[in-house]
């Protein structure tokens, strides 16, 4: 619960701000484009049997298999970057333990990573990149996993259904700011991703792992609502 609080409180637009342009994001967006065109224009939700398909057409090696032992589950995935000397391509893994919804979200999420290469070309960047349950807070400091992130809040939150959600939230001054959630908002992101996903959040009695994917429930829809706050995408 002090991961969720500390997400809440956190303005999404100053991270923005400070760690990605308007050029980078626009960027970013026209690579995602052509991995998904319908991104930031259509809700994509994406099937355990595309992964293989996106992954060949991108030169990328796909491991997805489940890993549930010990404290497996708090792994989501991982990006390991190509090298001379032990990866002739780059390799994604993604724990489909998960629920269908979070494999989903995993796997944008180290796309975004290969996709994002470019932006920090020639930056030294560390040759893997882990995606761990609890970690949002720590991607809001860290211009690498804040790019990926914000491929996945594209892909939940497509313009026309951030803009429903969240346009009432935007801030009418000078400076934009992304940071308490309206109560009308929380209830239209659990709408959406009821419908979209198959994710609840409305049920009594969630169950701790259900607690950690609210956590992401409220990092990425904060992220979209950023995105749109201080770039108006």
């Amino acid at each position: 619960m002090r991961d969720i609080e500390r997400l809440m409180r956190r303005d999404y637009v100053r991270a923005l701000r400070r760690w990605l342009g308007y050029r980078e994001l626009r960027s970013l967006v026209s690579a995602g484009a052509k991995v998904w065109p319908q991104l930031n224009h259509e809700r994509i939700r994406l099937k355990r049997s595309e992964l293989a398909d996106i992954s060949g057409r991108l030169s990328v090696h796909l491991s997805a298999r489940p890993h549930r032992e010990a404290d497996g589950m708090a792994l989501r995935g991982f990006y390991v970057r190509k090298s001379e000397s032990a990866l002739k391509r780059p390799l994604i893994y993604v724990n489909t333990a998960h629920h269908p919804a979070a494999v989903g979200a995993t796997f944008c999420h180290e796309v975004g990573h290969h996709l994002a290469a470019r932006l920090f070309a020639g930056k030294k960047m560390e040759p893997v990149n882990f995606f761990y349950d609890a970690a949002y807070a720590t991607h809001l400091d860290d211009p690498v996993e804040l790019a990926a992130d914000v491929l996945v809040s594209l892909a939940a939150y497509p313009e026309p259904i951030a803009r429903r959600i969240f346009a009432k939230s935007c801030s009418g001054g000078l400076v934009a700011r992304a940071q308490h959630l309206s109560a009308e908002a929380v209830t239209q992101i659990c709408n959406h991703l009821k419908r979209g996903y198959r994710v609840d959040f409305t049920r009594s009695g969630q169950p701790r792992r259900d607690l950690t994917y609210l956590a992401g429930m409220v990092h990425f829809a904060k992220l979209r609502w950023g995105i749109l706050a201080e770039y108006d995408l």
